[in-house]
């Protein structure tokens, strides 16, 4: 059963009083966890499918998991880093050889065809072309003189324009705070509770011998800053701080440094900027 996990209001994660209203101010994201509910071959399919049935950008990001994931747990976790975001933009020759070798190509079609017309005469359905050119002759020229230059020089290039690489190249979103087992007798538990839920939702989890459930999948969003429709938690870690002992079968420490990282699953395009507030 899907649950809300508000760390900001009802945590130990400041010496602030729980539920105080001096935390309603606190900088913070909001992760909603889906639960992806079939194979990977069935969901690449499904996304496929959904994806030309898609009228508009927002429908296509939709769906891309949207008939395949439920929502589940909701956690407001306080945000305390520095770096929101990063990325970098990418311009390359992808087609360049491609565009020299049709480039090429039309220049020896060129020749072999102002050859032929200087050699035979120009039948009557190339003469509205002959019409339209300045002169067949000065065209096969400035050609030859062009192929001259080229073979005398020293090196030839043809500039040809970059073109941008689509990528997903968005450095994920790092979120760490620190739980205190110390502020609060009552509040231990609660800590370790939400240890364990992050730490299982963000594994796979065997059904049988045949089906593994994959982690969940996430929308993440800190007001005003930055937007994820769907991303993966690639980075998780727990870390004991401060003295600890044993309270019957559990390790206690005086508190945990939980890190997180979102990566987005797709390309963070600049329509996500509409949806920050």
């Amino acid at each position: 059963m899907a649950k809300s996990y508000n760390v900001v209001r009802d945590y130990d994660w400041t010496s602030i009083p729980r539920r105080s209203n001096l935390r309603s101010n606190a900088p913070r994201v909001k992760i909603q966890s889906f639960k992806i509910n079939s194979s990977e071959s069935i969901n690449r399919i499904r996304s496929y499918l959904n994806a030309v049935s898609s009228v508009n950008a927002d429908e296509f990001y939709n769906k891309l998991y949207g008939g395949i994931a439920s929502p589940d747990d909701t956690f407001i976790f306080p945000f305390l880093n520095d770096s929101v975001r990063s990325f970098s933009n990418e311009y390359g020759d992808t087609f360049q050889s491609a565009f020299l070798g049709s480039i090429d190509s039309a220049l020896e079609g060129a020749t072999k065809l102002f050859g032929e017309m200087s050699t035979y005469n120009i039948s009557e359905n190339l003469g509205k072309l002959a019409d339209n050119m300045k002169s067949a002759d000065s065209i096969k020229s400035g050609i030859e003189n062009a192929t001259k230059d080229m073979s005398t020089a020293p090196g030839s290039y043809i500039e040809t324009p970059k073109l941008y690489q689509y990528s997903q190249n968005d450095s994920g979103l790092e979120v760490s705070f620190v739980l205190s087992n110390t502020l609060n007798a009552d509040g231990v538990q609660d800590n370790i509770n939400l240890v364990n839920q992050l730490t299982k939702i963000n594994r796979p989890f065997r059904k049988n011998g045949l089906v593994m459930e994959p982690p969940r999948i996430y929308e993440v969003k800190i007001p005003g800053v930055r937007y994820i429709k769907w991303a993966s938690c690639s980075s998780f870690s727990i870390q004991l701080l401060g003295a600890r002992q044993m309270h019957g079968n559990q390790l206690i420490p005086e508190g945990y440094l939980i890190s997180m990282t979102f990566t987005s699953l797709t390309t963070e395009v600049s329509n996500f900027m509409d949806k920050i507030n």
